[in-house]
Parts: structure tokens; sequence; C-alpha cells
């Protein structure tokens, strides 16, 4: 099968409204297009990167639908404790490179497939098809897997948008999604059919490196801690909301705070933008608090902005998002 780029929802500051739209959670989870031909089976991220060995919780797909071929859409979610989706947990799941370490990720960060799209099913192409009538063929389609699995969900549909909205926000979720009924499946963000609304969110980070410019701090590399390992994960750098007396405390402790190893994840920091600039690695041991609009593909902040050092210890740094 062809690869089908990913139809990606528009930011918009308020929840559309009217009898043309559906309405869906914004599942805080990572993309997950999955193709099942010839009794065979592929996960592949937003991205096209294939993961199908380090999701075999998926593997229910093949064994239910395995006898039909189709190319579905959906959002893979690992949940907190309280049952809700975490995308801290679905990084750590991501992050897994070595099947060897399969097992304890299977055991402590199980994933569930939230499914709200079909593109293809038995050879017919359902992109130029109405949204309204893709709903549904999926539901038809991926009956025999809802029914007989705890793994895979038909993502709800509501009709009342500002309700679910402010549901979402009472729930600390990551926002909604909104779409016409008669929208194609069109690739990336070039169209006026589906949109998300987010809330604004802050998140508990450590600082773990510092970027100095003309011997002043320029900005912050901030991570969370990622699972059972010592490293951080990367989530960005920011260096709006610094205040005149941040930047004179970090310069006036910077012996004391540098460090000569990096306390990130090698994953991810191999972007970082140094033109003019000295970057050094520091002991993880102080906290802040992060806004930031939402989260990239790969996980980092979009537009992040210092809200302020706290006294809160490492530990509590562990990527939950809080909405304001």
């Amino acid at each position: 099968m062809n690869w089908i780029p990913p139809m990606e929802p528009v930011s918009i500051p308020g929840v559309k409204q009217g009898p043309g739209y559906i309405h869906e959670i914004k599942w805080d989870g990572i993309r997950g297009m999955i193709y099942l031909q010839s009794g065979s089976m592929k996960v592949y991220t937003k991205k096209g990167n294939e993961r199908t060995d380090f999701y075999p919780e998926l593997n229910i797909l093949e064994t239910s639908l395995g006898e039909k071929d189709m190319v579905l859409d959906g959002e893979i979610v690992v949940q907190d404790n309280r049952g809700y989706p975490s995308f801290h947990n679905i990084l750590v799941r991501e992050t897994v490179k070595n099947k060897r370490n399969l097992e304890y990720y299977l055991r402590n960060y199980p994933v569930k497939y939230m499914l709200f799209d079909i593109l293809m099913y038995n050879g017919r192409q359902l992109t130029r098809t109405a949204l309204q009538e893709r709903k549904d063929i999926l539901e038809e389609a991926a009956a025999p897997v809802i029914q007989n699995s705890n793994t895979v969900f038909l993502s709800r549909v509501f009709e009342n948008g500002n309700e679910l909205y402010g549901n979402m926000k009472l729930e600390n979720m990551e926002g909604i999604v909104s779409k016409k009924l008669n929208s194609y499946y069109l690739p990336g963000k070039k169209h006026e059919e589906w949109f998300k609304t987010k809330f604004t969110k802050k998140m508990l980070c450590v600082i773990g490196g510092i970027q100095w410019k003309d011997k002043l701090p320029n900005s912050l590399l901030m991570g969370i801690r990622a699972g059972a390992g010592t490293k951080l994960f990367y989530m960005g750098k920011a260096s709006l909301g610094l205040k005149g007396q941040d930047l004179q405390l970090l310069r006036q402790y910077r012996d004391e705070l540098v460090q000569r190893e990096c306390p990130f994840e090698p994953d991810g920091i191999t972007d970082i933008d140094m033109t003019g600039t000295e970057l050094t690695w520091t002991v993880p041991a102080i906290t802040c608090w992060v806004g930031f609009l939402e989260l990239s593909n790969d996980g980092h902040f979009r537009h992040p902005k210092i809200l302020g050092f706290t006294n809160l210890p490492l530990d509590e740094a562990d990527g939950k998002v809080l909405t304001d």
C-alpha cells in the first residue's frame, strides 16, 4: 500500500459550532497509522517511522481484522495511574529501541489505541469520501476487534463542542478536535476541515543546561524524568519569561551548577541552535514551571515560557501536564 500522509487539525482559539460539525476528545498520545494487507500488519508514526515490533499489544488488530485490507488512523496512548492518557508515559514507551527491554514496558506502560478514521477498505480508497461515511464504514469494519478487545476503542463522537470542551478542561485533558461531517481526508494542515482547540498548559521541568551569550544566560534547556532511567527527557529550551534576578542568580552560581556530563537522553538534543552562544550542562537540581501552547510531534514544547523557579523536588517533574 502507498503511504497516505496523515491529516492534521488546525489550531484555533475557540470551539467550532454548528450542525455540520462533530467533536472528539483530543487524545494525549502519538499518532498511530495501521496498515493491514494480506494478513500482515504494520504500525507507523505520523512521520512514517515503522514501530510494529515495539507495540505488540496492537497485534489484536491483525488477529481480528487481518483477512481484510485496510488503513486505519488513530492515537496510541498510555494511561497514568488515574486512567487518563499521559503524554509522558507514551513518550517513555515510544523511546524504546531495544526489544530486550520490551517486557518491562509492556507491564508498566501498556498502550491503548483510540481509533477515529479509516482511509482504505478492501481496495477502496476513502480519502475522497465524506467523514460521516468513513465513520460508518469504520464502525462496521472495526466491530470484530472493538467487541473482543480491551486495547482498541472507537473514539466517541459528540455533538456539543462547548460542553465537551468544558468537560475536558475539568478532566485536565488536552483539548478537543472539531471536524466537518462532509470533510475529505486531506494531508497535513492545508485545509479548513478539522480544527483543534487546546488549553493553556504548564509543566514542571528540570533545568539541565544553559546557553550563555555575553556571559549571561540566554536560554534554559529543560527536561523531565524519563521513566526508570537517570537521564532527563529533553523537552526544549526557553528564554521568554526569565527575569533579571533569575539571570543574575544563574550567573552567580554558574560554577556550582555546571557539570561535564550531559544530563539528557541523547535522542532529541541534536537540533539545538548554538549560533553565537556557549552551552554548559548543569547539575539537574533546579525545577521550574514552563508554560507552553502544545507539544510537537517529537514531544518538545511549542512556544514555551518560563513561569518561575520552584523548590519542588525533581521526582515531581514527571511530565504531568496541567491546564489553566
